[in-house]
């Protein structure tokens, strides 16, 4: 059976111990035969990936399988993924993100190209240096997970470029540095730094707000977007012949929430929004209401399409909580009548989204003597469900069997990389010509 085309890829990526013994031989030739102790990104990339990959609305999970003792990766637990395109997969090992190298050294950047079931490391953009006992202060810091990459049509099977958006310390926005890392056989195995102002409004520039990147993915050509959701989306082309050419385009009009950074910092806005590419458009999906304080049945869910040329926000579907409630599909599914979330837009289909239903409940806590203590957070139910909007039903639903309280907050993307795994889309070229083959020998004789 072919992997299912896109999946809710959960961003957290576990490090798992096994295959020691075994895996001696594998992770020796997985860094050349080297011998002797092994630098972080060299164990690293010696692991071995184990996807479980599952149609959605069920969840899609990726693994690592360590096969050289824990000790050797200096604790290096796991991973998060920033973004995905085309079967290649990049994620930050460990505590490592842009600016920190200095301060966390155990870490760097993982690629997982599903294709080929392979795993390589790069190395940080500021490896850890000191001058004397104390190590030298950052220059730049993180705009959030912005580590972008994209899959090259060129340079040979499996070529890709992995764009990460970092901000100067001095002086700061819209000042900002992109690095670049190529894979082809031409690169010389360095991050390629280039200088860029960014197009920002004035007002993302500091000193209250501040434009921050909660997700980033790579559109048609050479163009990768660093998303904020509360503002807008700066889309950048990676090769045009005058170098790299940024644009910033603001959220539907009347939509960006322009919240003091101390006070993003407690917000979560993959709760009420997300963005992506679906049928090789950019699309955004908003719960409207969710941080005005609405009830549950005032909350809107409304799309938006961007225009060819990257300028116009067009108006989507729109289905109010409320009618979502009463419709006959929900009912006939016995679903809790609580508020939506954390939606994600289908990146094969118009006007599917997939939203979570978190039932929760608040029981007392009790001492030995029988006195209330406080109140405990309980978890009835957890429900992914995948939404037609314009014909406002629920196509289908999917209730966790655990009871975890971590399902209350997902860290989930929508990748294609299943579409890849092991070969998939070669194999499926392969059958279909195979198949055209049969069919015009029928026809001939």
């Amino acid at each position: 059976m072919a992997p299912p085309p896109w999946v809710l890829l959960n961003r957290k990526v576990n490090f798992v111990d096994g295959g020691f013994a075994g895996g001696a031989g594998k992770a020796a030739a997985a860094i050349g035969g080297s011998s002797g102790e092994r630098s972080v990104e060299e164990s690293l990339a010696a692991m071995e990936p184990h996807p479980i990959v599952a149609e959605p609305p069920q969840v899609t999970s990726l693994s690592m399988l360590r096969l050289i003792p824990p000790g050797e990766m200096r604790r290096v637990r796991g991973g998060m993924i920033s973004s995905t395109d085309k079967g290649l997969v990049v994620l930050y090992a460990g505590m490592y993100r842009p600016g920190n190298g200095a301060y966390s050294p155990a870490g760097c950047y993982l690629v997982y190209d599903a294709s080929s079931n392979s795993l390589s490391s790069i190395p940080p953009l500021d490896p850890p240096t000191s001058l004397g006992p104390l190590p030298v202060l950052p220059t730049i810091k993180s705009l959030g997970p912005s580590a972008a990459i994209l899959r090259l049509g060129h340079g040979g099977e499996g070529a890709y470029v992995l764009a990460e958006l970092v901000a100067t310390v001095h002086p700061g926005l819209p000042d900002a540095e992109l690095y670049l890392w190529s894979s082809t056989a031409n690169s010389d195995g360095q991050w390629m730094r280039t200088a860029v102002r960014l197009p920002l409004p004035p007002k993302l520039c500091g000193p209250t707000y501040f434009f921050h990147v909660d997700m980033a993915f790579s559109i048609e050509g050479s163009r990768v977007c660093w998303v904020d959701l509360l503002t807008g989306v700066l889309i950048c082309d990676l090769f045009t012949p005058q170098g790299p050419e940024f644009s910033f385009i603001p959220l539907p009009q009347g939509y960006s929430l322009y919240t003091p950074d101390n006070i993003r910092l407690g917000l979560k806005p993959q709760e009420f929004r997300s963005m992506g590419r679906v049928c090789g458009a950019i699309k955004f999906v908003a719960l409207i209401g969710y941080t005005e304080g609405s009830t549950g049945n005032e909350l809107v869910l409304k799309t938006w399409t961007l225009s060819t040329d990257l300028k116009e926000w067009k108006k989507g579907s729109t289905v109010l909580v409320g009618d979502l409630w009463a419709s006959e599909s929900f009912s006939q599914m016995k679903l809790p009548r609580v508020r939506p979330m954390f939606p994600v837009l289908s990146m094969n289909e118009d006007d599917i989204v997939y939203v979570f239903l978190n039932d929760v409940k608040y029981v007392d806590s009790v001492n030995y003597c029988g006195q209330i203590v406080g109140r405990q957070l309980m978890l009835n139910g957890h429900y992914v469900l995948r939404l037609e909007l314009v014909r406002n039903k629920v196509l289908c639903s999917k209730k966790s069997t655990t009871n975890n309280l971590a399902l209350l907050a997902p860290t989930l993307l929508a990748s294609d990389f299943s579409a890849y795994l092991h070969g998939s889309k070669d194999r499926q070229r392969g059958e279909e010509a195979s198949k055209m083959g049969a069919t015009m020998k029928r026809i001939k004789y």
